[in-house]
Order: C-alpha cells, then sequence, then structure tokens
C-alpha cells in the first residue's frame, strides 16, 4: 500500500511547528549589563564563560598599557587580563574610584587567553531575534562609544539594549597598547 503525503497543505500541528524552528533560528540568548549608571548593553551569551565578582585590590597592574587594562587576576590557576570597558567607552576609570571596592568580571575566550570585562553589575539572560537587530545611528553615541557597538535591540519596556562587539573591544586595545593584547 502507497502511503501520499501531500506537501502543499501540511497540517497545523506541522505549521507551527515549522515557523517554532524558523523563529528559533534567528533568537540568540544574551546577557544584560550596565555600563556606568546608564548604557544598557548586551554581550551574545554564546561568547561568555562565566561571571565572577572581582575584587579591584587584587588586579595585579601591568606597567606601560593601556589605561582601560586595569591588569591581571588569577582565574583558575592562569592570568586573566581585566579590562575596564566603561573606561575604554569614555567613561571613568573604575581605579579612580576608591567607594568602589568589587566589580563583576564576564569572562570570554580570545584565542587561547580568557579576558575579563569589568562591568558595575550584571543582569538577566534575554532572548531577541537577531533580525530585530537595528543599527547605531550617528546621533545616538559618540564616536568612541560607536566603535564598540555592533547594534542595539529594543526590549519589551521600549528600552535600548546595545550589543557590545568583543572583537572591536579587542582590536582597540591591541591598538593603542605598548605591550600586545591577546587576539
Amino acid at each position: 500500500m502507497n502511503q501520499v503525503i501531500d506537501r502543499g497543505s501540511p497540517d497545523r500541528a506541522s505549521q507551527l511547528l515549522i515557523q517554532k524552528t524558523d523563529a528559533s533560528v534567528n533568537n540568540q540568548r544574551f546577557l544584560g549589563f550596565t555600563i556606568g549608571d546608564s548604557l544598557n548593553a548586551l554581550i551574545p551569551l554564546a561568547d561568555l564563560q562565566a561571571t565572577i565578582k572581582i575584587s579591584i585590590p587584587e588586579i595585579l597592574p601591568v606597567p606601560q598599557m593601556n589605561e582601560s587594562l586595569l591588569g591581571i587576576i588569577n582565574y583558575g590557576g592562569k592570568a586573566t587580563w581585566v579590562l575596564d570597558l566603561a573606561h575604554l567607552m569614555g567613561g571613568s576609570c573604575y581605579l579612580n574610584t576608591p567607594e568602589v571596592s568589587t566589580g563583576m568580571g564576564m569572562l570570554f575566550q580570545v584565542q587561547n587567553e580568557t579576558v575579563a570585562l569589568l562591568i558595575d553589575r550584571v543582569g538577566t539572560i534575554e532572548t531577541y531575534d537577531l533580525q530585530q537587530s537595528l543599527p547605531i545611528g550617528e546621533a545616538m553615541f559618540t564616536d568612541r562609544i560607536r566603535l564598540f557597538l555592533a547594534g542595539y535591540f529594543i526590549d519589551a519596556e521600549q528600552k535600548s539594549r546595545v550589543v557590545i562587539d568583543l572583537r572591536q573591544v579587542v582590536n582597540s586595545l591591541s591598538a593603542v597598547s605598548d605591550v600586545a593584547v591577546p587576539e
């Protein structure tokens, strides 16, 4: 007995499954966080290894480095670079804020090196449709901030959430440092 499959009119369950599969292909998960007091940012969760609490006094400064490279910490028995993301983007430096003794580090891999982006607060995991990503307009931010942004999304509360471009962060540090930063 031959079975006939009518591909021209799939049943409702198949249609929903296809729609759900198509939507999930475009969705990406991000970790939300803040830079300074007001910039709501995102980093792709796939790029993130972990988040850790960093004690500022435990950061070992490295001489002749860009001021945004605060130094290194011992994480898992390895030297890990600590980058001050707010300072890199034109904000104040963590080291110049004496009342702050800890921050959060978002760890990611750059080739075979682990790098920590030092930020104030880690938020929640959020999912966005990549097709809804919007380009950063020239009037939205300064040139220095725009350099590190890959685009932005509008969240459920109609607030913008910028996406940090990790490659640009690392490339900019390599370009201005006297000592090579892991790429």
